[in-house]
């Protein structure tokens, strides 16, 4: 089933970036430098190049961006750095 990523600029100096995914009623998060979340992106999100390069252009620009229907296995999160956040219910 796939979620929903929220990416958002944490800190200009040095910069990071706070990545939310959303599935359902879990969400997950996790700090990426900024080469680590291309690299991120780039090789863990499924999602077309040209679709990831038009987030981090989003993400310069005006520093935060959302990307719904991406697909990170649920079983697999921990493993790739993210820690289960708490849910509003």
């Amino acid at each position: 089933m796939p979620g929903t990523l929220h990416i958002f600029r944490l800190k200009p100096d040095p910069l990071q970036y706070q990545v939310n995914y959303n599935l359902g009623a879990h969400s997950w998060v996790q700090v990426f430098d900024a080469a680590g979340l291309e690299e991120f992106l780039l090789h863990s999100s499924a999602l077309p190049v040209s679709e990831v390069h038009a987030l981090l252009q989003e993400l310069r620009s005006t520093g935060h961006t959302t990307e719904a229907a991406v697909d990170l296995p649920e079983a697999h999160l921990g493993e790739m750095g993210f820690a289960e956040s708490p849910s509003d219910e």
